[in-house]
């Protein structure tokens, strides 16, 4: 019945709309007030931030988040296949050392201290960007291998976009989203919507060579986010968001286990308030937001009682301010505070155990207009009940080096707290445990080069990085028992490679992006004295990935086409067993037709091109090559 009620509502609001054209990329000038002003751009000096085009973002509306990043870079997403648990390892890091950011607000879920990417829409946001390397100074617990932005950033130009998009693939998929954003010089509003059905039956090779297929493996997803932005003069600006999430989702197999009836429910309520006042020299910027996350789980025939019916219930509160100033044409300052509140309910708990947090930090940026350099340092101490929470300095360099050579660097000191279910799942939770800290540097390299004219532009860059992380917490058997520990000490170093090309000749446009990751991800710490895990690679870390694309746009045609590299990954921590390497690779075509004012955009894809039968996760098939069709409609 939600789901009706869910589709009536949008349907007549009359969804819809991205960027105003597939075969451009759209670039939008703010008049007056300029609203974008991040720490992530401003404060983030000597690391590395992958920004999605409005062409990728087109082009992959229908994918979730995990989807995406797999598409457009060497990161590795850990996928239990179609409509399962997705979450990504970014340089050797766990899920939870990764922080997801909405409007700048800390989704990952308090329980579990990473965020679930198949359940985050890519359609619902403007702008996605991924920052690579710790900035644990600048957003706090959490973000040592790196963090993502999702926003929707206002544009107040006077106009109305309009989108519409249809989709119908493989193993019964079916989905439809869209937005309709109004905007003027003083007002920008954007409705949109996401709704995803999906059988997920695919036909897979089990363990003995036989043909099964995917079974209780259904998916019901569908979302609503409701942006509204208000300019007053030219001093502030306001805004309100709203974002509401469902799945419905059943847990299939594995390879080794007998057919499942187990299902779970994720529901997700976020809302979020801000407030910019821009003064001669700086911005005052005030925002709250709260977050609210139900999951349930049921597995009637499980004979763990417990896992019958669990569910975990989390409520976050959060509050910050931050004033940002520019002292003279070289000097920025930025100052502020965050304030989380976090509550806990789960069959698993004694009580609903509660954590209050507060940040405190300072940023600190000065160019050298001379040289063409900067110098950027990052002060910030938090303060959690009942942890000795480190102080955490980051410093970074960036500028100009030789004619089109730029160099960069960072080196910062990181944490992150333990989660509701390492201090209070019963009866193994442990609440003695202490944030984990990390040492992280690294040193890059960029050439960058394009002509005057805009028809050309190239971009290579290198980087090598170092983080120690020490504290870690593993869960490891204590009296025939599985309980939390700081115990592991973690060493990720690595190296990346990213090129990207863009051209353009006469009525045709080639774009490409090429990366390839290095990641070397080791136990530096025995746990006991049987434990074979020592100097080895962390499980479900390749040592080598890589991913490449190439968009070719030629009159009223758009040709796609991405492929990815992902090296053996050890299964075991003594890296007895592991899981062999694989290259997915995807086409896809789309067709522009134009008709008075309104864009049909015609699409196909094959996904998987070459059929590749692999597995992300150990005894967890994935799909083999599969067809999706899809119509965009766009006023």
């Amino acid at each position: 019945m939600r789901t009706l009620s869910l589709l009536f509502f949008v349907m007549l609001v009359g969804k819809a709309g991205f960027p105003q054209e597939v075969l451009k990329d759209t670039v939008y000038e703010l008049s007056q007030v300029q609203v974008s002003s991040e720490r992530i751009h401003d404060f983030s000096t000597g690391l590395k931030i992958l920004k999605m085009d409005s062409l990728t973002l087109d082009l992959n509306q229908d994918k979730d988040l995990g989807e995406l990043l797999s598409r457009q870079s060497p990161l590795y997403i850990k996928s239990y296949g179609q409509g399962g648990l997705a979450t990504i390892s970014f340089r050797g890091t766990s899920s939870a050392h990764t922080g997801i950011y909405w409007n700048g607000f800390y989704l990952n879920l308090p329980n579990l201290g990473s965020s679930d990417l198949s359940l985050i829409p890519s359609s619902l946001f403007n702008s996605v960007e991924v920052l690579y390397g710790a900035s644990g100074p600048l957003f706090g617990s959490g973000n040592i291998g790196g963090n993502i932005q999702l926003d929707n950033k206002p544009v107040f130009i006077k106009g109305i976009d309009v989108n519409l998009n249809l989709s119908a693939g493989s193993f019964n998929t079916y989905g439809i989203n869209g937005s309709l954003r109004l905007s003027n010089t003083k007002w920008w509003g954007s409705t949109a919507f996401t709704y995803k059905n999906a059988k997920n039956d695919f036909p897979f090779t089990n363990l003995n060579g036989g043909n099964e297929t995917r079974g209780n493996a259904a998916l019901l997803q569908y979302g609503l986010m409701q942006d509204v932005y208000r300019k007053i003069g030219d001093k502030h600006l306001i805004g309100l968001s709203f974002w509401y999430q469902f799945a419905d989702r059943e847990i299939p197999k594995t390879l080794v286990t007998k057919p499942s009836t187990a299902s779970q429910d994720d529901e997700s309520i976020r809302v979020s308030g801000s407030w910019k006042y821009f003064l001669a020299k700086g911005t005052l910027n005030l925002k709250s937001a709260f977050l609210r996350d139900d999951e349930n789980y049921s597995d009637p025939e499980s004979e763990i009682e417990q896992n019958r019916n669990s569910r975990i219930l989390t409520k976050t509160f959060i509050a910050e301010a931050n004033y940002k100033f520019k002292i003279n044409s070289q000097f920025d300052f930025n100052a502020g505070a965050n304030f989380t509140n976090s509550v806990g309910e789960a069959t698993a708990y004694s009580g609903n155990p509660q954590r209050a947090q507060l940040g405190i930090f300072g940023s600190a940026l000065y160019r050298f207009p001379k040289i063409n350099w900067k110098i950027n340092l990052n002060l910030r101490q938090d303060f959690i009940g009942g942890f000795d929470v480190p102080f955490t300095p980051s410093l970074g360099l960036e500028g100009k080096i030789w004619h089109f050579v730029y160099g960069k660097a960072n080196f910062s000191k990181n944490f992150r707290a333990p989660t509701f279910n390492d201090l209070y799942w019963e009866p193994y939770g442990n609440k003695d445990l202490q944030p984990e800290t990390s040492y992280n540097g690294e040193l890059g390299l960029l050439l960058i080069n394009k002509n005057k004219q805009g028809a050309f532009s190239s971009r290579f860059s290198g980087t090598v990085y170092s983080s120690l992380i020490d504290n870690w917490i593993l869960w490891i058997p204590v009296n025939n028992n599985w309980s939390p520990e700081n115990i592991q000490k973690v060493w990720s170093r690595g190296l990346e490679l990213e090129e990207k090309l863009d051209f353009k000749i006469g009525k045709s446009r080639l774009k490409t992006a090429l990366g390839y990751a290095l990641v070397k991800s080791t136990n530096q710490e025995k746990t006991g004295e049987n434990d074979q895990s020592f100097g080895k690679q962390l499980i479900y870390v390749p040592e080598h990935s890589f991913s490449g694309n190439v968009d070719y746009l030629f009159r009223s045609f758009v040709f796609s086409f991405n492929t990815s590299f992902t090296g053996k990954r050890f299964a075991t921590r003594d890296n007895g067993e592991y899981l062999p390497a694989f290259v997915i690779s995807d086409l896809q075509i789309v067709k522009k037709f134009s008709i008075k004012k309104t864009t049909v955009n015609i699409g196909f894809e094959i996904n998987n091109l070459w059929g590749s039968e692999y597995r992300a996760i150990q005894y967890y098939p994935m799909p083999g090559r599969n067809y999706k069709l899809s119509i965009n409609f766009k006023l």
